[in-house]
């Protein structure tokens, strides 16, 4: 990933996002499991531990956010910030194995 201040806002939440939905939820179910297994903790610990870690990791019930919005019912700016994420995307896929830029 590029610094963060080469970063848009989208992608700053896009990245975010994707974290919590990896690493969050792996880390609300280990953490509930730990509660869950720890004998000193009340009940009521336990259920609000999972109820709060279950939600931040995206297991709340709701539907997840659209990552795959057609592009005909994107506005301007959201082609715009996609192309930008694909070309940072596309040069650090580059830079990887020493291919050029296609964007370039």
């Amino acid at each position: 990933m590029n610094s963060d201040r080469d970063l848009t806002p989208e992608e700053v939440r896009r990245h975010l996002q994707e974290r919590m939905a990896t690493e969050g939820a792996l880390l609300a179910y280990e953490t509930a499991i730990g509660i869950c297994r720890d004998p000193k903790a009340s009940a009521t610990a336990k259920a609000s531990a999972l109820k709060a870690l279950l939600f931040v990791g995206g297991y709340d019930g709701k539907p997840p956010p659209d990552r795959d919005k057609p592009v005909s019912e994107m506005t301007r700016p959201e082609i715009d910030a996609m192309i930008t994420q694909l070309k940072r995307e596309n040069a650090a896929a580059q830079t990887d194995v020493g291919l050029p830029d296609v964007f370039a």
